[in-house]
């Protein structure tokens, strides 16, 4: 049973949003070609990276807990981590944009990221020699100035809320892989390579990572939700077009 731990997180993680996707009011399951389209777009630099630092040891899969079906390197349950997740965690979004038209957070979001950007950048700096926590930060860094930049992007104060809601599945789900309920982690990490901070069981540079991982996905579902999902009054209310460019 222990081989399937990663296995069963990745199904689990993906279940309830998948039942409910069929729910009429939020209708998940149209948004469902934007959120593969974005992990798609996601996977071409997070796949590469995941191979690679595998390969350097960066980080690694505990036997015990993987099938031992391997794609390019990686178990088959790590594959499925990069759309589990990202589907579960934009499910979480659409729910709260559903039910909070307004973000509680938007008067803060400039702000917010600001105060990101400065961070990601310091710390990249600051911790040049650590390749985890560097090209995580860098990274991170990079994508919250284009979006801090780009005039057309409106969402993010309801993706800073999103992403704290989504702190509470991510410190379980994170934490059960990183061996929080088990006596070794499913996905050990070298401390050498990232800050050797740890939240519960979950290296700091995670929660960084995992901004990142779901900026690349949100932004795409938006770009694509806006062009292509037919207009309603949910769609109207919380688009960043006006109602009448909306196809």
């Amino acid at each position: 049973m222990e081989h399937y731990y990663y296995l069963l997180i990745d199904l689990f993680t993906l279940s309830f949003p998948l039942a409910r996707s069929f729910e009429p009011k939020i209708r998940f399951v149209r948004f469902w070609p934007g959120i593969l389209l974005g992990v798609a777009i996601m996977s071409i630099l997070f796949i590469p990276w995941d191979i690679w630092f595998t390969q350097k040891a960066v980080w690694g899969f505990n036997p015990d807990y993987i099938t031992g079906f391997r794609i390019a390197g990686l178990p088959v349950e790590e594959w499925l981590f990069f759309f589990c997740v990202p589907f579960a965690c934009v499910f979480i979004y659409e729910v709260l944009r559903y039910f909070f038209p307004v973000s509680p957070v938007a008067p803060l979001e400039r702000f917010a990221t600001m105060g990101l950007i400065f961070v990601s950048f310091v710390v990249s700096v600051v911790f040049v020699e650590n390749i985890y926590t560097f090209i995580t930060f860098s990274l991170l860094c990079l994508m919250l100035t284009y979006l801090f930049l780009n005039k057309r992007i409106t969402f993010m104060g309801h993706f800073y809320f999103a992403y704290i809601v989504i702190l509470v599945p991510f410190l379980l789900a994170n934490g059960a892989l990183t061996g929080l309920f088990t006596e070794a982690p499913i996905v050990w990490y070298n401390n050498a390579e990232n800050l050797g901070i740890r939240v519960l069981s979950i290296p700091l540079d995670d929660f960084a990572y995992n901004m990142l991982m779901l900026l690349l996905v949100i932004t795409t579902h938006e770009w694509y939700k806006t062009r292509y999902v037919k207009a309603d009054l949910y769609t109207i209310a919380n688009s960043e077009l006006p109602a009448d460019a909306i196809v």
